[in-house]
């Protein structure tokens, strides 16, 4: 059986507000949703998979825009 999460559920997980996944929705970003008549239900499977799709940081480097481009500098530095 698929587990589906409501939009409080999923706003809680991600820690952004009701407003936020209303706004991502309408503009096509943030995670997979369906639609059980007229309820939103995300699948707790494909949340998942979004989030670890996510970028993330963490390896003692940042990245910094160096004249428009982007390079990488060490922590260190």
């Amino acid at each position: 059986m698929v587990k589906l999460l409501n939009e409080t559920q999923v706003s809680e997980i991600l820690q952004k507000s009701l407003a936020t996944l209303r706004r991502w929705r309408v503009i096509g970003q943030g995670p997979e949703y369906i639609k059980v008549g007229p309820s939103v239900r995300y699948r707790a499977e494909v949340l998942e998979q979004w989030i670890d799709r996510l970028p993330s940081g963490g390896d003692g480097h940042r990245l910094a825009e160096h004249r428009g481009n982007v390079r990488r500098i060490s922590a260190r530095a």
